[in-house]
């Protein structure tokens, strides 16, 4: 039975969007339509892909490394000031399409947005994971004892020729000693950049998923500004 296509819906100005996802082999087939006319599709392996739709935007789309739904769908209004499509590949700005209700990407989202303290605690201990995974396999494949090899001696003579090269009395060339760059990096400092190497991804991690939830809740308060247009008030 062929895999239902994933969908990203986004009513703007009375203009429906709506972006497919579906299955083509190794990739996937990405399409963009508004009110039912194909804007552009895209067949990709990539996990990061942009919808060149020229006077009608751009569509920037955020896949799973592997399986899953889509992250982000975002599109870009083609009076952009950079250009829709720039904009896209910067992912900055732009108007979040909604997951279709019921779909795995739709939970997904609910749960984010009601649980925000737990995503990014979720996405920390994955970079944690990352980070500590790989030191604890190197640490047990050191545990490993190494069986020593007796490798035979092995006594190869090659006869090479004695080639009488010229005596060339080469000039010896006094460099000057400079001591601006003999200096002694202090302890502490080496001590830092060493640990800094496995803690930086865990923190960047933590930043990046603080930052996506306070990203969601504005695409949420700029949607409900939409949808709710100012109403006239009489003095």
């Amino acid at each position: 039975m062929p895999k239902t296509p994933e969908r990203w819906l986004l009513t703007w100005e009375s203009a429906e969007h709506a972006v497919e996802i579906d299955d083509a082999g190794l990739g996937r087939r990405i399409t963009w339509t508004i009110d039912g006319e194909e804007i552009a599709t895209k067949k990709t392996s990539d996990d990061k892909v942009v919808l060149d739709g020229h006077e009608r935007g751009a569509i920037a789309v955020r896949l799973p490394t592997f399986i899953g739904p889509a992250r982000r769908v975002t599109w870009w209004d083609g009076d952009t000031e950079l250009g829709a499509a720039a904009a896209a590949l910067t992912g900055i700005g732009g108007v979040d399409l909604d997951p279709e209700p019921g779909s795995k990407a739709a939970v997904r989202e609910e749960w984010i947005r009601a649980h925000p303290r737990k995503y990014a605690a979720q996405r920390t201990a994955v970079a944690v994971a990352g980070v500590a995974v790989p030191l604890i396999v190197l640490w047990l494949l050191a545990q490993i004892p190494i069986p020593e090899i007796d490798w035979p001696d092995w006594d190869i003579n090659i006869p090479w020729p004695d080639i009488p090269w010229p005596d060339i009395p080469w000039p010896t060339i006094s460099l000057p000693e400079f001591s601006l760059f003999d200096f002694t990096v202090p302890e502490w400092v080496k001590a830092v950049a060493d640990k800094a190497k496995y803690v930086w991804p865990v923190v960047l991690a933590a930043v990046l998923a603080n930052r996506e939830v306070a990203r969601r809740r504005r695409q949420d308060e700029r949607k409900r500004q939409t949808d709710d247009p100012p109403t006239d008030s009489e003095d």
